[in-house]
């Protein structure tokens, strides 16, 4: 399997891992973080596709992108926007998945879970990131980001090229700010 493959479903295999898990997000994320903001509960549904729109998607990248792919998986509260570049290559490209508790099936494990559970999987191998949402890092497969009860990832490549990063940390601002218009 390609690497730029393996980047495009990690955040739908790791969404998949908690598919499973029950309770609200609040209670089972509240005694382990201590981190009010991550515990905010949004009850909007929000597109990701909302957060970065296809033209920012092509600033981001630099090159004209094709109309953006959609998906989602509701048993994990996740939709799902991806940017392909119009030129056909599989690089750059410009994924931004949403998990959202107003997505979830009744019972699901909540966005702040989920997220905390990936930054604790993370440990050792992520770069915290200040000024990006409420917390946020950077690990194999994007840039992860908590705001207002929203879990938002960003992939665009490797991300131990310092360009990517760059690229991460301005998607991950962008979407950020779009998401504070739209709750």
């Amino acid at each position: 399997m390609r690497p730029v493959h393996i980047i495009r479903i990690l955040p739908l295999c790791a969404a998949l891992l908690f598919a499973g898990c029950g309770g609200n997000s609040t209670q089972q994320s509240g005694a382990d973080s201590g981190n009010a903001a991550v515990q905010q509960k949004a009850s909007k549904i929000i597109e990701p596709c909302q957060l970065i729109t296809q033209d920012d998607a092509a600033k981001l990248l630099g090159e004209a992108v094709k109309p953006a792919e959609k998906s989602e998986k509701k048993v994990v509260g996740m939709k799902l926007c991806m940017y392909n570049p119009a030129s056909g290559e599989p690089i750059p490209f410009l994924q931004v998945s949403l998990t959202q508790d107003a997505f979830f099936p009744p019972g699901g494990a909540g966005a702040a879970a989920i997220y905390k559970s990936l930054k604790d999987n993370f440990e050792g191998m992520r770069t915290d990131i200040d000024g990006v949402g409420d917390e946020a890092f950077i690990a194999s497969g994007g840039i992860y980001i908590m705001a207002d009860g929203y879990y938002i990832q960003i992939g665009a490549g490797n991300t131990s090229n310092a360009t990517i990063r760059a690229r991460l940390v301005e998607a991950g601002r962008m979407a950020v700010a779009k998401l504070k218009t739209l709750e």
